[in-house]
């Protein structure tokens, strides 16, 4: 006697395919629910990991570099030069000798004879300094009264003398010479200058005066007076 046997859905695979393949349902929904069990208890708010983390977090960081244009580190900008000495206030002397400044010498004339029908005179320039100076071209000469009014007219500029037009230096205690011309008294028929009492001098390229009484027996008679450029010796 044979029976059929029919497959419905009553049969054997009710249980669905996971019944099928061995792997009940509720094995994977226990393992799963077992999981999220252990995420919480790692992540949650009173986990040592939690904390490490937000301290983590929390910590500063150091900024990165920002990309130029071409993809490389922008790099520093240069730092600004240290400053510069200031530059001296005084300039440069030239030859680094300083001009004789009439607050450092000293005025005195000499009577250096007669010839032909002209009498001489060396005008004495003393550096009466501590430090070398140098004076270069013609003194300014004139001569005044007792009452410190010019007598006749300044002295007239000669090439008389030693001076040869280049700078005299003078180490301290040396003089420049320069020569101071007039006319002999006899030539002129007496036809002179009232009696000065003041030699009044300018050093070259200054504007202040030197001045002496000592006029060492100069008198200018026919209209004549006339001094040379400063030399480094007496005529």
């Amino acid at each position: 006697m044979s029976h059929t046997h029919r497959r419905d859905g009553h049969g054997r695979r009710r249980g669905g395919p996971d019944q099928a393949r061995g792997r009940p349902r509720g094995v994977w929904g226990a393992a799963l629910a077992l999981a999220c069990a252990a995420a919480l208890t790692a992540c949650g708010p009173d986990g040592g990991d939690a904390d490490a983390a937000g301290a983590a977090s929390d910590a500063p960081t150091s900024p990165a570099a920002t990309p130029t244009g071409t993809g490389t580190p922008a790099e520093p900008a240069p730092s600004s030069p240290p400053p510069t000495s200031a530059a001296p206030s005084a300039s440069a002397k030239p030859g680094g000798i300083a001009r004789c400044e009439t607050d450092g010498l000293a005025l005195s004339l000499v009577a250096n004879g007669q010839e032909m029908n002209s009498k001489y005179f060396d005008l004495r320039l003393t550096n009466t300094g501590s430090e070398p100076c140098d004076l270069l071209g013609h003194p300014g000469v004139s001569l005044l009264d007792a009452g410190g009014k010019r007598v006749g007219e300044p002295a007239t500029r000669n090439q008389d003398g030693t001076g040869d037009g280049g700078a005299v230096r003078l180490r301290p205690g040396q003089a420049a010479h320069a020569t101071v011309k007039t006319a002999g008294e006899g030539v002129t028929d007496g036809r002179c200058w009232p009696e000065a009492a003041t030699l009044l001098v300018y050093p070259p390229g200054s504007r202040q005066t030197v001045t002496t009484a000592d006029l060492a027996g100069l008198k200018v008679c026919g209209d004549s007076f006339q001094v040379g450029p400063v030399g480094d010796r007496a005529p």
